[in-house]
Formats: C-alpha cells, structure tokens, sequence
C-alpha cells in the first residue's frame, strides 16, 4: 500500500508482480485499491491501454508510443492480460477450492463494486455451466448465481456480510436452500446445491 501511494495509486509491477497484484490487495482486505487499479486510465494502467486502441494485451505499457521501436515486439502478450484471472475469481467470485479441483466444488467469493456496476461471467466446467452476473441499484446488489448439476457451492461470509445477505427475501440463516457447514470467531461457510440463485446483498 504504501508503494502504491508512493507511486500515486499506478501501477509498478511488471510481468512477474502484475499477476498476483490485485489478489494480494483483495486477500488483505483492500479489494477497493483493487478496483482503482483495475478501472484506472492514467499511464500505466489497463485502462490506458483501452483508450489508446488496444484489443489484445500489450506487451509494454506504452506500446501506443513504441510503434517504430523493434524492442517492442509483441502487441499480443499475455503476462498483463493475467488480470483476467482476478475478474474470474474476485469480481465475479467463481474459484476453485484445491482440495476438490475442477470446479466440483465451486468456492464463491464476490466482489461487488459500485463503480464497475454490472458484471455477466460464466464458464463451461465439466459439470456444466457456471453463471454469476451481478449489478448494483443505490447500496444494493443483486447477484444472481447457477450452480450446475453435480456440483457444490462453498460462500464463507464473515459475521458482518452474513447479515447483509438475502436469498428470496430472507437472511441466509432463515433459509432453507442453504446450509451452514461450520461457524467460527469471524462468520459462516455456507453450502449451495445445484440450482440457479438470487441473492440481494446490502452494500456499505
């Protein structure tokens, strides 16, 4: 956080540190710097790359002002586009867990962001499709979630978002289409069966 200030919220990380930046500032409970970083248009950013043409992944940042120079060779590069993969997991909230891979059981860990607004995802796992499409109305989100056929949803939920999810209209603890696994000092994990879901959840 700190070299992020120093560097007047931009970016500073290269091929190495870009894929792991922003789930290391949601893990750590900073998912707000994330989304700054994410929908930032000022050089260097993903944003800066956007408006000035870009439709795959540059290699360098400022590929637009590097056109006649050979050392950049590549305006298809991944290593900057691995942002993708926190859209998948942290926006949109659908992961894997490591002890049960492929997406049997799908660990749900959203992150709604009333600058973003909107997001649509799904992905065609081996179980069939997983959707998660969420939007934001004033201090409310509405997410909507469909777990395929012969898999499992895990959302762990601190004491405090527990409270501020709904599911048809009733806190999570009331409902009968979820089940609650285990409680600790900071909240519940909660189980979700195949089926497709609308959750309102009240934002601060």
């Amino acid at each position: 956080m700190d070299r992020l200030e120093a560097n007047h919220g931009r970016l500073g990380t290269g091929f190495l540190g870009t894929p792991y930046l922003l789930s290391a500032l949601t893990d750590t409970g900073h998912a707000e710097v994330a989304y700054r970083l994410l929908l930032n248009t000022e050089y260097p950013s993903w944003g800066y790359l956007v408006e000035h043409g870009a439709t795959t992944m540059w290699e360098r940042w400022n590929g637009d002002q590097m056109r006649g120079d050979p050392s950049m060779n590549s305006y298809n590069h991944y290593a900057y586009g691995a942002v993708a993969d926190w859209i998948y997991r942290y926006a949109a909230g659908i992961d894997t867990v490591p002890t049960d891979p492929g997406f049997h059981t799908i660990f749900l860990h959203p992150n709604f962001d009333k600058r973003l607004g909107n997001l649509e995802f799904s992905y065609e796992s081996s179980y069939g499709t997983i959707r998660s499409a969420w939007s934001i109305t004033g201090n409310k989100a509405t997410w909507n979630l469909t777990i395929p056929a012969n898999a499992t949803g895990h959302l762990p939920l601190g004491q405090e978002k527990a409270s501020s999810y709904k599911l048809d209209g009733q806190v999570l603890s009331e409902s009968r289409r979820v089940r609650a696994l285990t409680k600790d000092g900071n909240g519940f994990e909660y189980e979700l069966s195949a089926g497709s879901y609308q959750f309102e959840v009240a934002l601060p």
